[in-house]
């Protein structure tokens, strides 16, 4: 066996393109969500059922994310890795041949758990075996590659869903491919890794910065409530307002997602100007403006483009929340705080259907896309003020740059 080079180009490739499994349980079947509720019509509260299809996987990561954070620092990374994605391949491609609601609903919770465990590793591979603006640019260009899979698996999976709701679910089997690349590629960092970096490489448990990781997990969690707003209600939006078709469905949600894709990959540059607390506030500024414009847009065109504002802003939280845990945090309980980032990721997807459908109720998709505005233009304000008081106050100091 070749000697392991962690700077290699295909260790790199490797990690960075079995990141997007993160992204497949909601950018591979969202745009097929109403054909899936045609298909269910008969059933009682449809609407409900057949949307936790986009997010139940979430709650399978909610219950089982700090558990795979302590399998992953106990077990170890590789094994963890390959297996996950093994699972998430063939419990999400399943959902093509079942004609059972419910059995599609046990899968996705099977689907879930696989992801959970391969995206955490995936980053806590990311985290060990590079540093400083090596990391950050690693974990800007993880976010990127999601983020261009998903335009690529959102755009593919609206032209797939007007064929047949059921043949997007196929999608899930492409990660198989990288699993003999895992296994050959990789290796296992904890001894080789983790004891170079020392004691000084952030905090312990006992000395964990409980104000800092409340933050960045509040942050995440709000991240991804009021990202799946889109890929939860803008299929049904655009059908019942525009009669738009479902790829062009997924088309719409790609370009969210292909402008997500392009911030990401300037976070490294970013980070290395502005502390995480600056970063937040331009991220959730970027978001505000995109859902105002999607609130008032008079026409598709409009919508696209509040779209595309939206996901400059999203494209920069997801890469500065994981560099800022991983400086606060020292290796030997990495996996375990990730973890916990990633459970607060899922908490906010699966929380997002109920409320932005009753708020949908309400209030209409455009009131809805405003008062997501309103979240994100005050939080923005709150960022912004904090990062005016760093001079001030040391402990804001503390917590806005941690680095």
């Amino acid at each position: 066996m070749s000697e392991f080079n962690r700077d290699s180009l295909k260790v790199k490739a490797v990690l960075l393109g079995a990141s997007p499994i993160v992204i497949l349980p909601s950018a591979a079947i969202s745009p097929a969500l109403p054909a899936i509720q045609d298909y269910f019509a008969e059933i009682n509260n449809s609407e409900y059922w057949v949307r936790l299809i986009l997010t139940m996987p979430a709650l399978s990561i909610i219950l089982g994310g700090l558990l795979v954070g302590q399998l992953i620092d106990r077990v170890g990374r590789k094994t963890l890795l390959i297996g996950s994605i093994s699972l998430a391949s063939l419990s999400g491609g399943v959902g093509y041949f079942l004609d059972s609601l419910t059995l599609l609903l046990l899968t996705r919770v099977a689907l879930g758990f696989a992801v959970a465990g391969g995206i955490t590793s995936i980053t806590t591979l990311i985290a060990d075996y590079y540093e400083d603006k090596t990391r950050s640019t690693l974990m800007g260009l993880q976010s990127t590659c999601i983020a261009l899979v998903g335009v690529v698996v959102l755009s593919v999976s609206g032209v797939l869903a007007d064929i047949s709701w059921r043949v997007p679910f196929l999608i899930y089997l492409a990660p198989l491919i990288l699993v003999p690349f895992m296994i050959l590629w990789l290796r296992e960092p904890i001894h080789e890794v983790i004891e170079q970096e020392g004691e000084n490489r952030g905090l312990s448990w006992a000395q964990l910065p409980l104000l800092t990781i409340g933050v960045i997990y509040g942050v995440e969690l709000l991240h991804m409530f009021l990202f799946y707003l889109t890929p939860v209600q803008l299929p049904f939006y655009l059908r019942s307002s525009f009669d738009a078709s479902a790829s062009l469905s997924g088309v719409a949600i790609a370009t969210m997602t292909f402008c997500q894709a392009g911030s990401s990959l300037g976070y490294g540059w970013l980070k290395a100007r502005f502390t995480f607390i600056n970063v937040l506030a331009m991220a959730f500024s970027l978001a505000c403006v995109g859902h105002i414009i999607v609130a008032v847009a008079p026409s598709i065109k409009f919508i696209v483009l509040g779209l595309g504002v939206s996901g400059l802003g999203f494209g920069l939280l997801f890469p500065n929340c994981k560099v800022w845990v991983t400086k606060t945090v020292n290796a030997e309980i990495r996996g375990r705080a990730l973890g916990g980032l990633t459970t607060a990721f899922y908490i906010g997807e699966f929380l997002s259907p109920f409320a932005s459908q009753t708020a949908v109720q309400w209030v209409g998709a455009g009131g809805t896309y405003a008062l997501a505005s309103g979240i994100l233009g005050v939080v923005a304000v709150f960022a912004f003020a904090s990062s005016v008081k760093t001079a001030l106050t040391p402990a804001t100091e503390s917590l806005s740059r941690n680095s």
